[in-house]
């Protein structure tokens, strides 16, 4: 019981080793926060390396995507859906109508675990070093990979 009153006592008075998202306190207006950086009042946070292995924010490629949809199979989240696009024939062809399928990734459901991007056989799904995904709506349309 001891060690664990200790560290609670050593945390308390130490600086926290975390950046501070989006800053130190949320300004009322971003156009006078701009203006407080300006004058030398306020700093921005400056942005961290990320490290090489980096699992950041999912890439979508859906001219490589065959819509075979292993991905969509393999994700423990279940962040990824199929999604069916119907495709018109050409003008000179008289085929019926076809179905492009393609995949939809939801960001706030991914954990990130990187298993799409290894089970896709073309390649068109990819990770970037991009990790601010912070949003109050996980719904949003920065949050929805198509």
């Amino acid at each position: 019981m001891f060690p664990m009153l200790k560290e609670i006592l050593a945390q308390s008075v130490k600086k926290p080793v975390t950046n501070l998202f989006p800053a130190a306190r949320l300004p009322k207006t971003i156009t006078g926060f701009l203006g407080q950086v300006g004058e030398g009042k306020a700093a921005l946070i400056p942005p961290v390396e990320t490290p090489s292995a980096m699992r950041g924010k999912l890439l979508y490629d859906r001219n490589l995507c065959n819509g075979c949809g292993l991905c969509m199979k393999v994700c423990p989240a279940h962040a990824i859906e199929q999604v069916v696009y119907p495709v018109p024939p050409a003008k000179d062809a008289e085929d019926k109508p076809r179905a492009q399928k393609r995949v939809r990734i939801y960001v706030g459901n991914c954990i990130f675990c990187g298993q799409c991007i290894d089970i896709c056989p073309k390649g068109a799904i990819s990770q970037s070093p991009d990790f601010l995904l912070a949003t109050e709506d996980r719904f949003a349309e920065s949050q929805i990979i198509e």
